[in-house]
């Protein structure tokens, strides 16, 4: 099965067997930790329930990048960012695996953090979406706010199916400080990648890499 270059090297499990029984047998990832990298609700949802606090997303960068053609310029359109800029050829890398993106084609991406009311980080993730093929009041919010997704597509009425690419440990990833002041981009954390379809067509409308602190699985 076709993984995430970003987490393929760290994936504890190897590859995705939908179906497969939560086991003790994956080394830093227990059943609860399983649960909610490989179930398919509201990652919000699951963190609510976990840490008793009410998840916000806050959106840390957000930027849209037109795919180029062949021999083309990237432009980069940047509605805002806290970090040294968008690594936008990896991100495109992303975008042509799993989104099977056009030249031309007009991707958001998005940098978060999921935090809890005490001010907490608890995950982080970045979505790669295809503004052209949500529907246009999901898209112009999306783009426009700073909504999650997965909240948008729910309240305007649009099914999506969620399919697991990779699940274990993976990078930290490029909000590591955030989720615990001692990591680094290469440290490894509980994550997963997966692809939102819409349901019955079957169209690839984003890709999400969410990164889970150890403080989520762990009582204080």
């Amino acid at each position: 099965m076709t993984r995430d270059r970003r987490a393929s090297s760290a994936t504890t499990t190897g590859k995705v067997r939908p179906g497969a029984r939560a086991t003790d047998d994956v080394a830093g990832l227990g059943r609860v930790e399983q649960l909610v990298l490989r179930g398919d609700g509201l990652t919000t949802t699951s963190l609510q329930i976990l840490t008793g606090e009410l998840i916000t997303v806050i959106v840390d960068a957000h930027w849209s990048i037109s795919v180029p053609g062949p021999q083309q310029h990237l432009p980069t359109s940047v509605m805002t960012y806290g970090g040294d800029g968008p690594d936008t050829d990896a991100y495109l890398a992303v975008a042509h695996q799993f989104l099977d993106a056009r030249s031309g084609e007009t991707l958001l991406i998005r940098e978060v953090l999921l935090v809890g009311t005490s001010g907490t980080v608890y995950g982080a993730a970045e979505v790669v979406a295809r503004l052209s093929e949500l529907p246009a009041s999901v898209a112009s919010a999306l783009a426009s706010s700073e909504h999650p997704i997965g909240r948008l597509l729910r309240d305007n009425n649009v099914i999506v199916t969620r399919e697991l690419v990779s699940w274990g440990r993976i990078p930290a990833g490029p909000r590591a400080d955030r989720l615990d002041p001692r990591l680094v981009q290469s440290s490894r954390v509980a994550g997963r990648t997966y692809v939102m379809r819409m349901a019955g067509t079957g169209t690839v409308l984003a890709v999400l890499t969410e990164r889970f602190g150890a403080n989520v699985f762990t009582a204080e």
